[in-house]
């Protein structure tokens, strides 16, 4: 996994905000969060999907990570610019999806929208993806919630989850990709 070029990044941060609220619409009733919650987001970008996650659910601990540094640092600005400080349970950092940072079943709730493609050396590929969707089993709580889009390889990443003992909550899959909601058991 690389960092993107400038091209990369305008992409992905292109009406950013306005693919979260869209999102938040269409899975909040099927994501089980609150103030007690721990949440992890996955390839956040400039923060987006952070600061409507942060605004709606207020978690006792958001985390946003990105592969490219490049993109904690434009989202810290991001952050920063909307609420003058950035709140002290909201962390920004570095971080390779394909080995996560964190302990095992430290969050309730991850996000991954629009990344999962971007752990393969090419989009198209599915070789690392498991591995992440492995990582991302391991850092989810006992009934924790894991949300994602995704454009590449979709029936390959629901039957992944599946394997991994996940259990599909919502999926609208469309002709431009997956948006779905699944839960880890709650043993």
């Amino acid at each position: 996994m690389a960092a993107m070029n400038r091209f990369e990044r305008w992409m992905v941060n292109r009406r950013t905000e306005a693919r979260a609220r869209r999102v938040l619409a269409a899975v909040g009733p099927h994501v089980p969060a609150s103030a007690a919650s721990q949440v992890l987001e996955l390839g956040s970008g400039r923060g987006g999907l952070l600061a409507l996650i942060q605004e709606r659910y207020r978690p006792a601990r958001l985390v946003g990570t990105d592969f490219d540094p490049v993109q904690v640092v434009a989202a810290r600005a991001f952050l920063t610019e909307r609420w003058g400080k950035i709140p002290p349970t909201l962390e920004l950092q570095a971080a390779d999806a394909l080995r996560l940072p964190f302990p095992d079943r430290s969050f309730d709730l991850v996000f991954a929208m629009m990344m999962l493609h971007h752990v393969e050396e090419r989009h198209l590929e599915y070789v690392r993806r498991p591995e992440a969707l492995r990582e991302i089993r391991r850092v989810l709580r006992p009934g924790g919630t894991f949300v994602y889009s995704e454009i590449f390889r979709r029936a390959e990443i629901r039957d992944s989850l599946t394997e991994l003992g996940l259990v599909r909550r919502f999926l609208r899959s469309g002709w431009r990709h997956d948006l779905a909601v699944f839960q880890a058991p709650s043993r």
